[in-house]
């Protein structure tokens, strides 16, 4: 199984490859940004998945997604 940033990263080379570096250099640029943030997304994923396992998860959070949505705040407000 890959990650979504895995997955996105495949898709750029896809892209990049199939419009050609010269015509979009942009590419490059989002490829190495998005491997820089590989180790980021194993350490939020690690630490997301330590934090399931505590004891008081239930207390705190009505179920997956309400732990989910409090701890990377993706709710606009």
């Amino acid at each position: 199984m890959k990650t979504p940033m895995q997955e996105h990263i495949e898709w750029l080379k896809k892209e990049k490859d199939s419009h050609g570096y010269e015509k979009h250099p942009y590419f490059e640029c989002a490829i190495e940004h998005a491997e820089a943030m590989l180790e980021k997304e194993k350490e939020v994923m690690c630490q997301f998945q330590s934090d399931g396992q505590r004891r008081d998860f239930w207390v705190k959070y009505e179920d997956n997604d309400d732990c989910f949505n409090k701890t990377f705040n993706t709710k606009e407000r």
